[in-house]
């Protein structure tokens, strides 16, 4: 066989491409993963599988091509395949503690917790920072033991099933009466971010206190750019506050069967127990008769229905928060909508790169939030529909504006999307958010 160097003579052109992206890496392994990874995620799947072959074929004294390969696999549902990948990974380096994190999720995401942990069980970390993995390891597994797949599903499908689930059309008509009838009203979203602060360290002894604060402080730097705040006193606190949002609100969206399949499939460490911790957490309140329930993909939905559309052309004052500076008056621009308050608020750190900067001095919490906050306190809003997407701090400030009589909708990554942002792998066709023309009977394009 020719070097990668060589010319290609692919058999077909979708193959072209990966070949001649190996001859850019040259004989560079770790350069071809990198290669690899990017076809993979932008989902080109066999030009990454091409490139992990010649990988493998050229260095597979290395665990890098067998684990990129079975990662790949498994992501495909070929967990045999998977499974033999993961073994050759190993067997080329077992001390490679990416390979083992990987073949313990591809064993655990299989429902093999008994080998998962026995991988585990095999491994001898290194330095201090493996010991600390690998104990997160352990508590994500003794995570799944105590609440394995079943009992999220039980849950999500306990939730679906309540009266008090509501479909998108049910979710447009209560935010239209509480408008029309000037009663507040509160509609937040729970995803994994909110799920991390769901997770009580204390829960089960602090038997997944490590585990929970590795979640905590990833979620903290993808928000504002730093996990200092994971064990500031006055940001812990700020935790009771939020959780007191879940049972006020009018409507809460939460994680839906589809969802906890998708994550305990990958068994991903952080998606597992803030899906979970989520549903453990409001499933109870509605069955106490606390809020009405819906997925929390709702904002998408009421977006694609036209709802969000319909809303805000009612004839109500709208108020937005947002960290996109030109989106205020570009919905202003939109027949029938009046845009009455705009509030700045900073970008997520963690799309910066995407989003852009809003410019503003000094971070999200404490310094905009105690402005927001000031400010939403500053007067009645009966009869004004908020359109907020600030996150983690956003559920506060849609329960302040419902408790000074407005109607709060937290919209999430759909303000992203009307800016021409795409935050989220859901948001890549960003033609489908276009602020134009309403569609009759469907959403803007």
């Amino acid at each position: 066989m020719r070097q990668p160097s060589a010319a290609p003579e692919p058999p077909r052109p979708a193959a072209a491409r990966p070949r001649a992206g190996w001859a850019r890496a040259g004989e560079d392994p770790v350069a071809a993963v990198r290669l690899a990874e990017a076809l993979r995620n932008s989902g080109d799947i066999l030009g990454a599988g091409a490139v992990l072959a010649e990988l493998c074929r050229l260095f597979p004294h290395l665990p890098y091509g067998w684990r990129e390969r079975a990662v790949l696999r498994w992501r495909a549902g070929d967990a045999a395949g998977a499974a033999g990948d993961f073994a050759r990974a190993r067997a080329a380096d077992p001390g490679d503690l990416l390979t083992l994190v990987q073949a313990v999720r591809q064993l655990a995401g299989a429902g093999r917790l008994d080998a998962a942990e026995s991988c585990l069980a095999d491994f001898a970390p290194r330095d201090p920072a493996q010991v600390r993995r690998v104990a997160r390891l352990e508590q994500f597994l003794a995570y799944l033991r105590l609440h394995p797949e079943a009992e999220a599903m039980r849950l999500a499908m306990a939730v679906r099933a309540s009266p008090r689930h509501l479909d998108t059309a049910a979710v447009e008509a209560r935010i239209a009466a509480a408008l029309a009838e000037r009663r507040p009203f509160s509609l937040i979203r729970l995803g994994d971010g909110e799920g991390a602060w769901i997770s009580d360290p204390d829960e089960a002894d602090g038997r997944f206190r490590q585990l929970y604060r590795r979640n905590r402080k990833r979620i903290l730097r993808t928000w504002f750019g730093t996990d200092a705040l994971v064990d500031r006193p006055d940001f812990l606190a700020l935790r009771e506050r939020f959780l007191a949002t879940i049972p006020a609100a009018s409507v809460v969206g939460v994680t839906y069967p589809e969802r906890v399949r998708h994550e305990y499939g990958l068994a991903s460490p952080d998606g597992v127990p803030s899906c979970t911790n989520v549903l453990r957490h409001v499933a109870p309140l509605v069955g106490e008769g606390g809020p009405s329930v819906c997925t929390h993909d709702i904002h998408l939905d009421l977006h694609h229905a036209g709802a969000l559309r319909r809303l805000m052309a009612a004839g109500h004052p709208v108020g937005l928060i947002s960290c996109h500076p030109p989106l205020a008056a570009a919905l202003a621009r939109l027949p029938g909508i009046r845009v009455a308050a705009a509030v700045l608020v900073p970008e997520e750190k963690g799309f910066t790169a995407v989003i852009g900067t809003t410019g503003l001095a000094g971070t999200h919490y404490p310094d905009a939030f105690g402005r927001v906050t000031a400010r939403l306190r500053g007067r009645d809003w009966s009869g004004t529909l908020w359109l907020v997407a600030a996150g983690y701090l956003g559920k506060l400030y849609c329960h302040e504006i419902a408790a000074r009589g407005g109607v709060a909708v937290d919209i999430g990554s759909i303000a992203d999307a009307w800016s021409g942002k795409a935050t989220r792998p859901g948001l890549a066709d960003l033609s489908r958010y276009r602020l134009g023309a309403p569609r009759p009977g469907g959403d803007a394009r």
